[in-house]
């Protein structure tokens, strides 16, 4: 598959997009401006839903609001916990009416439709070299929280906490509630501990979680085979 990667920012908002063609970044361009103006719509509406830690108990003012309102009660977080993936997923919807391969990068939470074999790394402070090969056969999404990399709010200490959905609004508020469970001294035992609560509640609606801190490595349900990966730098999406 030929694809053109683009850059994008506004605001808070720093995305990378792989499409087929100028028509379909545009679409994304296009669906990620809308869809801010739909959660600052909410905001200023109710700026509770802005600053929770809790699901939002209200009803919301657009389609992408609430779906970050469902999942948010899913994961017990505030709905602003998938506000990336959130956004990714409603660019990419919008990018398949002109084509049928699609990625967007915002921040740490992809999401994608492909029906190719993919790659991605996972970049970590100590830099463990790590990533995996994904053929999502349609759309999916990798959504990854971090209490040492990133601007994200996270109340723990996991270098990465990846999701693997369908569900790009679920993803990214389940990355942010396990992330929040891992404390500064947790042991191997420990981070198997959270790994088994969280399956058991989550598994319904994710297909996998990997967890990573320090040297530890865990995961649980249908997470890809690990390899080594040199992860540039550069072409991590940040601010």
């Amino acid at each position: 598959m030929k694809y053109t990667k683009f850059k994008f920012k506004h605001k808070e908002t720093i995305v990378t997009v792989l499409a087929e063609n100028d028509n379909q970044y545009n679409k994304a361009v296009s669906a990620i401006l809308q869809a801010r103006r739909r959660i600052e719509e909410m905001i200023k509406r109710d700026p509770y839903f802005l600053t929770t830690y809790e699901p939002y108990d209200g009803k919301g003012n657009s389609e992408i609001v609430e779906k970050m309102i469902h999942a948010s009660r899913i994961a017990n977080v505030g709905p602003m916990a998938c506000v990336a993936g959130a956004i990714a997923g409603y660019a990419v919807r919008a990018m398949l009416s002109e084509g049928n391969f699609a990625v967007v990068d915002n921040g740490g939470d992809i999401v994608i439709h492909s029906s190719e074999e993919l790659s991605f790394g996972i970049y970590t402070p100590n830099d463990l070299s790590l990533g995996f090969k994904i053929n999502p056969e349609g759309f999916y999404s990798i959504c990854t929280s971090s209490g040492t990399v990133g601007h994200s709010v996270s109340f723990g200490f996991a270098d990465a906490v990846t999701i693997f959905s369908k569900d790009p609004e679920i993803a990214d508020c389940f990355a942010t509630r396990i992330g929040n469970e891992i404390k500064e001294e947790f042991s191997k035992k420990e981070i198997r501990d959270v790994l088994k609560k969280f399956w058991d509640s989550s598994k319904e609606y994710i297909d996998g979680i990997l967890i990573i801190k320090g040297d530890i490595i865990g995961k649980i349900g249908n997470v890809p085979k690990l390899i080594r990966m040199k992860v540039d730098y550069d072409l991590i999406t940040k601010g």
